[in-house]
């Protein structure tokens, strides 16, 4: 008989707490998640800590499949709300979520927590599945930060494919940069991004450790731990060095979008000065000039929601946030009705740009019979 201390979560847990992380997520390959909530919780929080995305989107695809085999559990709210908000984070198939929704709307609408959660995909998933019918055409939505925005909305909404989970997960998708810090880095072909000497470890308001730069362009909030942050970080810049050739990868890619959050600037009073030195750097990617960029402000002091048109290739908007202490990380404040309502217009501008720019196309309504 298994005792509670040779459990799969218990022998994961203390492999994490020790700085294996690799070995934490292997611990629980296997495992029956429909059975254990609290090890399929654990499974999808620590390959999403490892960074592991290959890894996440399988094993969310598995738990999810076990659910809608099993059935939902009623009293495993923080596993179902992790597992259908995970399944969209991965892109997987709006089928299979579906099927997900179908499966947990019962012990949804009996725990009002739960029910925050699956109305917020439930719409999401509305509108992801719309896409198709309204528009045609490929994109490669590639993120520059500043924040981690650019990479988890568009993903969510429906705009990213299923391999592009994994194939556009590059430097500047989970990390906070500067915008002088992410354009040096591109200048300079990513050569001291994350090296030994550019980095140190601080301790943040909260307590925690974390890699910056140390001239402050860069720092990585997700990588944080023994793991990423031991041995002069060489978790981290292994990983680092792994992003960067996927973002090689991607910018090549004809399709290739460009998304820039956070940017401080109120244009048009004020003029984007950092434009053309970001599009030269991206050129060396790219192999071209023009590129495609979607820059947005979220938290301009009175503005309201705008698009302005800065050449033929660029597009600056104003995408408020819908209040001061709006965090939009925050997965209740992202389900609740004004986080919904601040990621659609967020989609909204993002969309218009993409029909300007011709990588997408608007189609006729279907004809009436």
């Amino acid at each position: 008989m298994t005792t509670p201390d040779a459990s799969p979560l218990r022998q994961a847990a203390r492999l994490r707490e020790a700085g294996d992380l690799p070995a934490a997520t292997r611990a629980l390959d296997g495992i029956d998640a429909a059975a254990d909530p609290q090890a399929g919780f654990a499974q999808l929080r620590y390959l999403f800590e490892l960074q592991d995305y290959a890894g996440l989107q399988q094993a969310t695809r598995q738990q999810l499949a076990a659910l809608i085999r099993a059935g939902a559990p009623p009293d495993a709210t923080q596993w179902l709300a992790t597992l259908l908000r995970f399944a969209e984070r991965c892109c997987l198939p709006p089928a299979e979520i579906a099927a997900g929704l179908d499966t947990t709307r019962l012990v949804a609408l009996a725990q009002p927590e739960l029910l925050l959660t699956w109305r917020a995909v439930r719409r999401r998933q509305n509108y992801r599945e719309a896409l198709p019918a309204r528009f045609a055409g490929s994109v490669s939505l590639i993120s520059l930060g500043t924040n981690c925005l650019p990479w988890h909305m568009p993903g969510r909404w429906g705009l990213r494919r299923m391999a592009d989970f994994t194939a556009l997960f590059g430097p500047f998708s989970l990390a906070g940069h500067t915008i002088p810090g992410m354009i040096a880095a591109l200048e300079d072909d990513f050569a001291g991004y994350c090296t030994p000497e550019a980095i140190r470890v601080v301790t943040t308001a909260r307590g925690h450790e974390m890699a910056m730069r140390r001239d402050r362009g860069a720092h990585w909030n997700h990588n944080r731990g023994p793991y990423w942050l031991g041995q002069d970080a060489t978790a981290l810049r292994a990983s680092l060095a792994a992003k960067v050739e996927l973002f090689r990868a991607a910018c090549r890619r004809p399709d290739a979008v460009f998304l820039l959050a956070g940017c401080q600037v109120e244009y048009p009073e004020e003029k984007l000065d950092f434009l053309p030195r970001l599009d030269a750097a991206l050129a060396r990617f790219t192999g071209h000039a023009g590129n495609r960029i979607l820059v947005t402000n979220q938290t301009a002091h009175r503005r309201e929601a705008a698009s302005h048109q800065v050449n033929a290739t660029t597009t600056f908007a104003y995408c408020p946030y819908p209040g001061t202490d709006y965090v939009w990380h925050d997965d209740a404040a992202a389900d609740s009705p004004a986080g919904q309502a601040f990621e659609r217009g967020y989609m909204l501008t993002l969309i218009r740009s993409l029909l300007r720019w011709g990588v997408l196309h608007r189609l006729a309504p279907p004809a009436q019979a």
